[in-house]
């Protein structure tokens, strides 16, 4: 698995581990975040992140209480530079009691700045037109 691909593992695991610290040494900052709805945000650093927005896990379980952790069904890169690659996310969230709440799509990208990958970018498709949940 290349870095990038690793830096893209990380920031998933982060998000299901709730690890505020682990979570920000995966994003790449200026980091934005766009959900299906059009909204979109833009966190110009770790400590801008801390006192100013909500962490994914805190977002998630606004809409889906009973949320547990995610599972990462399938990655796809879809465009690849020497400093950018973009993935299509395809993931479930999975309730306490260990049922699929719902399936996302989503366009993650990891970026390389000073030699290290990390995630700058997240778009929440929302849920699959062909979805089974």
């Amino acid at each position: 698995m290349d870095e990038a691909t690793l830096a893209i593992n990380a920031h998933h695991d982060s998000i299901n581990e709730q690890d505020v610290e682990k979570y920000l040494k995966t994003v790449k900052f200026p980091f934005t975040y766009q959900n299906h709805t059009g909204v979109s945000i833009t966190i110009e650093s770790a400590d801008d992140y801390r006192k100013n927005f909500d962490f994914p896990w805190n977002i998630i379980r606004k809409t889906e209480p009973n949320w547990s952790h995610s599972a990462l069904d399938n990655l796809e890169e879809v465009a690849r530079s020497a400093s950018s690659v973009a993935y299509k996310f395809l993931g479930s969230r999975i309730s306490r009691s260990g049922d699929i709440d719902v399936q996302v799509q989503a366009i993650w990208i990891a970026v390389l700045t000073n030699g290290t990958w990390g995630v700058q970018f997240r778009h929440n498709l929302g849920v699959p037109i062909n979805a089974e949940c």
